[in-house]
């Protein structure tokens, strides 16, 4: 399964939930604000909503600083 992810071409053995994503990704799905082709989910909703072939995600990881 291909989708897109911040304008790069990524490549999963399967369908999976944005939750999912993120943890394969090393992310910590408290801290990335993710959209969805086009639409803004909620963090409460990441593992609800499965990732699927040519979707589109872009992901903003919030770091903390000073």
């Amino acid at each position: 399964m291909k989708c897109i992810i911040n304008g790069d071409s990524f490549t999963f053995e399967r369908e999976q939930s944005i939750q999912d994503v993120l943890l394969s990704l090393d992310l910590d799905p408290k801290r990335v604000i993710v959209e969805m082709n086009k639409e803004l989910i909620k963090q409460d909703n990441y593992t609800e909503h499965t990732v699927r072939e040519d979707d589109r995600l872009e992901l903003l990881e919030i770091v903390g600083g000073g």
